[in-house]
């Protein structure tokens, strides 16, 4: 279920006599859901680079806890 304070899920929700302004607010949300996916790359990256930091002693999904990133949240398998 999508967070209704979520910026994307206003953004797609968005109502307008003017097609195109509902056009940019949705080019919009998929280009903040592009980025955001691009920075939860990275951020599991610098996880499972931070895991030889500690000697392999703290998992790469416990490294981005104790960040509080939320990285992994649609990648349960990796």
């Amino acid at each position: 279920m999508a967070d209704p304070a979520d910026i994307v899920t206003r953004l797609r929700a968005v109502l307008h006599n003017d097609r195109s302004v509902e056009l940019r607010n949705r080019e919009a949300a998929d280009e903040i859901e592009r980025l955001r996916a691009e920075r939860d790359e990275a951020r599991r990256e610098v996880c499972d680079l931070k895991t030889f930091n500690f000697d392999n002693t703290i998992s790469a999904y416990r490294y981005a806890d104790l960040r509080k990133w939320d990285c992994y949240k649609d990648h349960a398998n990796d």
